[in-house]
């Protein structure tokens, strides 16, 4: 019999226990950033009251009340095919398929390494016993990860239905080796505009870096340059007060930097980044698209922050997931990514039996027979829901007709 007990922690409780979540983060194998107590909190505090968030924050805790796992949750109402009422418990750090917030990767449940496992299975055989949840999401876990490997070949919430929402690849380089066969083992065009044009930069002015210890006039510039590279700021409103907030938090463990890179006195590139353990996290970045048109400014900064990252004590420079706005950048400066998966663990029959439908679909072919685009086997799946809404027009009681098509 397992002795791990899992409590219910508030929100005061999750205001006061940084020095233990710190603890306890170093000694797991969770992401050292995104899994912080720095970065969750504060999304917790920018995020959860305008989008009435419910905190589910469980701690683990083992025979000698010491403190063994934490699965930072939260319970919200979403509507799917906007008739469907759908209690969904998922991971602070992401709004799944809702509300735009600020994104977070590599989530897990955050667990002791000596008793990982165990601490695991306690979580999820409190979660099996609560019935306050329709579905689970697990978003941005590793397929690597024990939490994962449990779920997936286990039965720990029996009854419910599991599936891959959404895969994709988070983006690392290791910088261990050396620079000189890095750049060898690139590409001819990748090199060009990573290192060889950086003459053509010099020949330009002096080049030079700043880094920036003014918060507001870094995200200021951020917001500059961003916009003049994607016609909009990156980030605004409760995005800006979480990044400015974070920063805030995180520059007295000496993890914050941003790279300024200028011609003469004018800067041209901007990265966000932080450096935790020698673990550097490119955040976000900025530039000049206008400032030569032979440069990519965007490369040619990189060039010269994976070549400090390279030559001083940095074990890996991160891009994470995402692309880039007209060239997959980040795969060719690496070829080593996580796999990452968004795991949707559905409990509540009537989306168990949608989501059934649309996979099976899906996994038989239709959605790639002639004939039939993915609209097309989505809007059958859709007549599963009609009835409902014929009854309530029959019984003259106003109904949306349901979209014909969505994202599933």
């Amino acid at each position: 019999m397992s002795n791990i007990v899992v409590q219910t922690w508030d929100e005061k409780k999750f205001a006061s226990c940084r020095d233990e979540w710190t603890r306890l983060l170093e000694n797991s194998r969770s992401d050292q950033l995104f899994m912080s107590w720095e970065w969750q909190f504060t999304w917790w505090q920018m995020f959860a009251k305008k989008n009435q968030m419910q905190l589910r924050l469980y701690a683990a805790v083992d025979a000698n009340n010491t403190l063994v796992g934490i699965a930072p949750l939260y319970l919200s109402t979403s509507y799917t095919k906007k008739i469907i009422p759908t209690r969904r418990l998922q991971f602070i750090g992401n709004c799944w398929r809702d509300r735009a917030t600020m994104p977070t990767e590599l989530l897990d449940f955050m667990v002791a390494k000596e008793q990982s496992q165990q601490v695991i299975r306690a979580i999820f055989a409190h979660l099996r016993a609560s019935n306050e949840w329709d579905e689970l999401i697990l978003t941005n876990l590793r397929k690597d990860s024990e939490t994962y490997e449990i779920a997936r070949t286990e039965q720990t919430l029996p009854g419910c239905y599991l599936r891959h929402a959404e895969e994709y690849d988070s983006y690392f380089l290791d910088t261990t080796g050396d620079f000189e066969q890095y750049l060898a083992g690139l590409g001819k065009s990748t090199r060009l505009r990573l290192f060889n044009r950086r003459k053509i930069l010099e020949a330009s002015g002096r080049v030079n870096f700043r880094s920036l210890t003014d918060n507001d006039e870094a995200f200021d510039l951020l917001n500059q340059l961003h916009a003049m590279r994607w016609g909009k700021p990156v980030f605004l409103c409760e995005r800006l007060r979480f990044n400015v907030e974070l920063a805030a938090l995180l520059v007295d463990r000496g993890a914050l930097r941003f790279s300024v890179l200028c011609v003469d006195s004018s800067p041209i590139s901007i990265q966000y980044n932080y450096n935790i353990n020698n673990h550097v996290y490119n955040i976000q970045a900025g530039f000049d698209p206008s400032f030569h048109k032979k440069l990519a400014l965007g490369y040619l900064h990189f060039g010269y922050e994976i070549e400090q990252a390279f030559n001083d004590e940095t074990l890996a420079y991160d891009f994470l997931a995402g692309q880039g706005k007209n060239t997959p950048y980040k795969q060719r400066l690496t070829d080593t990514a996580l796999a990452i998966v968004d795991l949707q663990i559905v409990r509540k029959l009537p989306l168990k039996l949608l989501l059934r439908t649309y996979d099976g679909l899906r996994k038989g072919g239709y959605l790639q027979t002639q004939g039939f685009t993915q609209a097309a086997p989505i809007f059958l799946v859709n007549s599963l829901f009609s009835l409902p809404y014929i009854i309530n027009k029959a019984r003259n009681i106003k109904c949306k007709t349901p979209d014909a098509a969505s994202n599933m």
